[in-house]
């Protein structure tokens, strides 16, 4: 029963599965049609930034609700756990490569830019691209470790407080 006096509803487990299916191939489909639409707005529009605000947005806000969402209910920590049984690098360390991969990224594109739009000469374009690749790696690659690294681990604690909490009420309501 619940609180206003109904009772609970029942649900098939197949439908539920297959519902959750399309979800998932609805989801892989509008992130491919944002990736379409970059590279659409990079062909007709050049490497800019300003031509793909809504498909960055689009790409980081489903991510950032996953994790909230599911450290939420308690699923985020039981997610890991089951990777890291069958994985043999943990997730907090995929994690802390991704934010130094995304560094290196950040760092060659950044190094690229100088070196292309700011060099006269190529000793010139060699000399900014190295020293603009360097500094940018020395900026951030330590922030986006100890960014991605500290919001993962504060999604994986509220994630288990709230699996905690989650079977500390079922065994209140047995």
């Amino acid at each position: 029963m619940n609180i206003f006096g109904g009772s609970t509803k029942v649900e098939d487990e197949r439908i539920v599965t297959a519902q959750n299916k399309i979800y998932r191939e609805i989801y892989f489909l509008v992130m491919a049609i944002c990736l379409i639409s970059m590279g659409f707005k990079f062909y007709q529009y050049g490497f800019g930034v300003n031509s793909i605000y809504t498909e960055l947005a689009i790409l980081f806000l489903q991510g950032v609700y996953y994790t909230s969402r599911g450290a939420s209910m308690g699923v985020l920590s039981d997610e890991v756990e089951m990777h890291d049984r069958k994985s043999k690098v943990p997730m907090k360390w995929k994690n802390l490569l991704w934010g130094g991969a995304f560094g290196v990224i950040i760092a060659l594109f950044f190094g690229l830019n100088s070196a292309f739009n700011y060099a006269d000469t190529t000793a010139q374009a060699y000399s900014y691209f190295f020293m603009v690749f360097f500094v940018s790696l020395i900026i951030y690659i330590p922030f986006l470790v100890l960014l991605s690294g500290s919001t993962f681990l504060a999604a994986m604690n509220r994630s288990k407080k709230a699996a905690e909490k989650e079977l500390d009420e079922d065994e209140k309501e047995r």
